[in-house]
């Protein structure tokens, strides 16, 4: 029951950020609006020059807020992550996750991404510690260079992985590969939010170790497992440029 909690009240932390920044966005928009010049009456010269003057204004204020058109780099992170919502969809403890995202040849970007947790969760009795490193090619179905809407890949993952309850302790390696699709959203400027799912082929080796009468910990299982798994859901949140 306190893991549900603790899950709902980061999930409600993640939508109030989301909300603060949409509401920015919003307000920045209505005030442009506000703010525009209005032609006066008067005479037809005096009009011309105000009606220049306002299209040179709105010019001006469009160019300010144009969603960035034909990006070259993003970098982002996963927030499902960080609120303890693992790639598998299990709920355990937060994780840190970066990525870079470099975009060529108008259809084609290759994303490199890092995630690393070390942290006692469940009032302290589990611990989940991992690192993994994805590198995932992709191809954009638009062809204008804009790399937004739907987009599939491929992907190959490295990591390794340290989980500890009170009765047992996991530890081994793993590598995957796979297919991924997912959609991108530009928001405002370079803002953009993507939702993304892999799936794919994983080989992980399983050290299992139990704890003696002494408290000392023990290897009494190797499992080598070859499955296919749901190894990414991820919604990004990134600054395109």
């Amino acid at each position: 029951m306190q893991t549900n909690l603790t899950f709902l009240s980061r999930m409600k932390i993640a939508s109030c950020f989301a909300c603060i920044v949409l509401a920015t966005i919003k307000t920045e928009a209505g005030e442009r609006i506000t703010n525009g010049d209005m032609p006066l009456s008067g005479s037809p010269s005096a009009e011309a020059v105000v009606t220049y003057s306002s299209t040179d204004t709105i010019a001006t204020d469009t160019s300010s807020v144009r969603i960035v058109e034909h990006p070259k780099w993003n970098v982002g992170t996963n927030l499902l992550e960080w609120v303890g919502v693992m790639p598998d969809l299990k709920y355990t403890t937060w994780g840190a996750n970066v990525f870079g995202e470099f975009y060529f040849k108008k259809q084609f970007s290759v994303r490199f991404t890092a995630a690393y947790s070390e942290h006692h969760y469940a009032k302290g009795e589990k611990f989940q510690g991992f690192t993994s490193y994805v590198l995932e090619p992709r191809y954009w179905l638009k062809k204008d260079a804009t790399f937004r809407g739907f987009f599939g890949g491929i992907y190959g993952q490295l990591g390794d992985y340290n989980d500890i309850d009170p009765e047992r302790n996991y530890t081994g390696h793993f590598w995957g590969t796979g297919l991924s699709v997912g959609y991108l959203y530009p928001v405002w400027k370079g803002l953009a939010l993507e939702f993304n799912v892999r799936a794919g082929y994983r080989s992980t080796e399983v050290k299992k170790y139990v704890y003696n009468s002494a408290g000392d910990r023990c290897l009494c299982q190797r499992i080598d497992k070859n499955q296919f798994v749901l190894s990414g859901f991820a919604l990004n949140v990134s600054w395109r440029f």
